[in-house]
């Protein structure tokens, strides 16, 4: 019997006719002139001008963040801000089921200020019932 090299990596064809659908159910977006240090083409009101016109690219032109706007749910973006902040930090270290990290106090705060849950009551740190090896 003899392994057969990437018998289990996905179908590169699958893929790509997943990402064109995803390309083809998203909007052009006309990048064109966008870079003459004019923000117009923004509107979350943070964008500055890029190098170029294709880096000029406002976040509510983005569908995906589209879809998790929909849900105007603070939790879920608390919960991508901490999730990308500690995969920032902690890049070094096995992240995972079990492998828990305390955030910087001033972090959680910021967060908690730009997406606050409705009652004020929040989760908070939890303790990993694994066990340190």
């Amino acid at each position: 019997m003899s392994l057969i090299p990437f018998n289990f990596d996905p179908d590169a064809e699958g893929i790509d006719r997943y990402l064109q659908e995803d390309y083809d159910n998203s909007v052009a977006v006309n990048y064109e002139g966008r870079s003459n240090n004019s923000s117009n083409w923004c509107s979350c009101g943070y964008c500055v001008c890029m190098q170029s016109d294709i880096e000029c690219l406002c976040c509510n032109e983005l569908p995906n963040l589209e879809k998790i706007r929909e849900q105007e749910e603070n939790k879920t973006w608390r919960f991508i801000c901490y999730k990308q902040y500690t995969s920032w930090v902690n890049s070094w270290i096995a992240m995972g089921k079990g492998n828990r990290v305390v955030l910087p106090s001033c972090v959680v705060r910021k967060i908690r200020e730009e997406y606050p849950e409705q009652n004020g009551i929040y989760v908070g740190f939890k303790n990993s019932k694994k066990l340190p090896a």
